[in-house]
């Protein structure tokens, strides 16, 4: 070979490796975190209320090994069981009514994973995301009314008026609507690119207004999309701490979710607000329970903006506020609170 082509080589090689490092110094530029199709998130300061409270216990749960997900309905208060997936219903005052027992097995009214729980019309729907199916339950007996079977993992689930909205983990898009005799309607919800890879870090909670509208309430990010029961974005809310959707981690074929969770639960009252228990990092940025900083959240939905904060002083699974009555209702894998408001919220 002529020293000419040498030459004509090393620098065909230079250039290529030139190209490479700029390509890769331009990636490590990128932000890690997946791009959103509509908005972004953005840091803004919280309006922090001077509401106080008084708290005490709702109930004697000695009997609930890991209270989960708290939920009220028709003046009642229920609560999941984690370690068997039972359901206690409770009054106001904190007395036990009920008990929904729920049997482990894939049979009719068997349930082998509760991921989520929601009520209408004095019936229970429970998403079991492990035997991919949503089954229904009578509030007054215990007993079973309808097992659907679904093509994916139903991870949550709440009810509008006219059918119910699924959560789905494994699916092109994020949401599936069906009628209450278990027809899939529609589906929907892209929110951000490659978003079928990346279907772990779009984990959240779904809660509506039981009649035509709900949110989706991100794990992981500062953002809560609000839609139509016909599947209809209506708008995008930002909350304060800036905090984007992460990329979900893998190993091989293993998926992993990311490991801190942000928001928490939310609740729609009937007048176009919604609250939403967050909990966020503290001072050492750690992702720890002891570092946790817990707030209840207060938005408008209609006009999409973000109103003022409630600072709690501890870290919860999951938290309900009734507007009605001022209360903050509470539980973590220990115990189960209420925090009367001495003022409106």
């Amino acid at each position: 070979m002529s020293r000419q082509k040498i030459i004509t080589v090393l620098l065909s090689v230079v250039f290529i490796i030139g190209i490479v490092i700029l390509i890769n110094s331009i990636g490590d530029a990128e932000p890690n975190f997946l791009r959103t199709l509509d908005e972004t998130p953005e840091v803004f300061e919280r309006n922090i209320s001077q509401v106080s409270y008084q708290a005490s216990h709702l109930a004697d749960t000695s009997a609930v090994f890991r209270p989960a997900q708290i939920r009220f309905y028709d003046n009642h208060v229920y609560l999941n069981d984690f370690s068997d997936f039972t359901i206690y219903e409770y009054d106001f005052e904190g007395n036990q009514k009920r008990v929904l027992t729920t049997n482990r097995g894939r049979g009719p009214g068997e349930i082998l994973h509760l991921t989520d729980f929601d009520i209408n019309d004095d019936v229970i729907y429970v998403a079991d995301s492990q035997s991919m199916r949503v089954t229904s339950y009578s509030i007054e007996t215990g007993e079973n009314i309808d097992t659907f079977s679904l093509e994916n993992r139903p991870m949550r689930v709440t009810c509008l008026k006219d059918g119910f909205i699924v959560q789905w983990l494994g699916n092109d898009l994020l949401f599936s609507k069906f009628d209450y005799d278990g027809n899939e309607i529609l589906q929907f919800g892209e929110i951000v690119e490659d978003q079928y890879q990346h279907q772990m870090s779009l984990d959240g909670t779904i809660r509506s207004n039981r009649n035509d509208r709900f949110v989706y309430i991100p794990f992981y990010s500062s953002l809560i999309y609000h839609y139509e029961s016909s599947g209809e974005l209506i708008n995008i809310l930002k909350a304060p701490d800036g905090v984007h959707f992460p990329f979900t981690r893998r190993e091989g074929a293993t998926a992993f979710a990311p490991d801190f969770s942000y928001m928490r639960d939310g609740y729609l009252d009937e007048n176009n607000n919604l609250y939403v228990y967050t909990s966020i990092p503290g001072d050492d940025n750690q992702p720890s329970e002891e570092s946790l900083i817990s707030y209840l959240d207060k938005y408008n939905l209609r006009t999409a903006e973000y109103v003022e904060s409630i600072r709690l002083h501890d870290h919860y699974t999951s938290v309900m506020y009734n507007p009605n009555d001022h209360v903050i209702y509470a539980s973590d894998m220990g115990f189960s609170f209420k925090y009367i408001l001495d003022s409106p919220f």
